[in-house]
This record gives C-alpha cells, structure tokens and sequence, in this order.
C-alpha cells in the first residue's frame, strides 16, 4: 500500500464532507473533521500500515498544495493603479467559464508589461497586454 493512496482517500473524504456540508459552522466542521481523521487513523491501524502515517502526511501536503495551486488565478498588470482598471475583465473572463468560479485571485505587477494585462492560470494564459503588440512591431521594425 502506497501512501500517496492513503492521502488521495483521506483528502477526498475531507472534500467530500465540506461539499455535503457547505454552511456548516466551523464548529461543527472541525468536529467532522475530527471524526474523519480518527476513522481514517482506525483504518490504517486495521490494516497494519501505521508506519505509513507520516508519510501519508506529507503526501496530503503534496495534494493540498497542488489543488491549492490549480484554483489560484493571476491577474497580471503593469503597475498598481491598473489593477482596478483591468478587474472588469477578469470578472468577465470568470463570468464565461474560462476562469474557474471561486477560484483565488491573486494580483501581480509586471513592469514589463508596459500596459493592459494577462490573466494566467495553471494551464492557460489570456493575454491582453501591449508587450506582444510592441514585440511584434519591434521585430517587423528591425527585420
């Protein structure tokens, strides 16, 4: 037995539990989570495989921080004033469905972007800025 396994089961009971509850209290939720945690520490215990615990830990680090990474979002501009500017295109990116719903937000600033702005996400990229735009006039310029 694999504890990368171990962790992918525990973190889609974890999953799993939130989405039935989506307005439980903190309270309660952290209770849940007790719960699970000490079924799932039975369980392993059951099966002989105790010794895999710490690693099935660091598995679940693993797996958290690579979903961690899929929903974050970046909104990329070229200075702080442009960020409210360009925030009408990633709600409307957002709104359509090419951006994930309740993903995390997080802006950044790129100077060399000279303007505009690029939404970047795991696996895609939108890109609105004017540094394509001035790098293809620069090589149609020197060529």
């Amino acid at each position: 037995m694999k504890a990368s396994w171990y962790a992918e089961a525990l973190y889609g009971a974890l999953q799993n539990m939130s989405m039935a509850k989506p307005r439980a209290s903190l309270l309660e939720s952290d209770s849940d989570s007790k719960k699970i945690f000490a079924r799932f520490r039975k369980v392993v215990s059951a099966r002989g495989h105790e010794r895999l615990l710490p690693f099935v830990a660091h598995e679940l680090e693993k797996i958290m921080s690579r979903e961690r990474d899929r929903n974050e979002v970046l909104l990329v501009t070229a200075d702080n004033k442009s960020v409210s500017k360009w925030a009408h295109a990633y709600d409307h990116y957002e709104k359509e469905g090419v951006i994930r719903k309740g993903a995390t937000r997080r802006d950044v600033v790129d100077e060399t972007i000279v303007g505009g702005f690029q939404i970047r996400t795991k696996d895609t990229l939108i890109d609105g800025s004017y540094k394509k735009s001035l790098v293809e006039l620069y090589r149609d310029i020197t060529n």
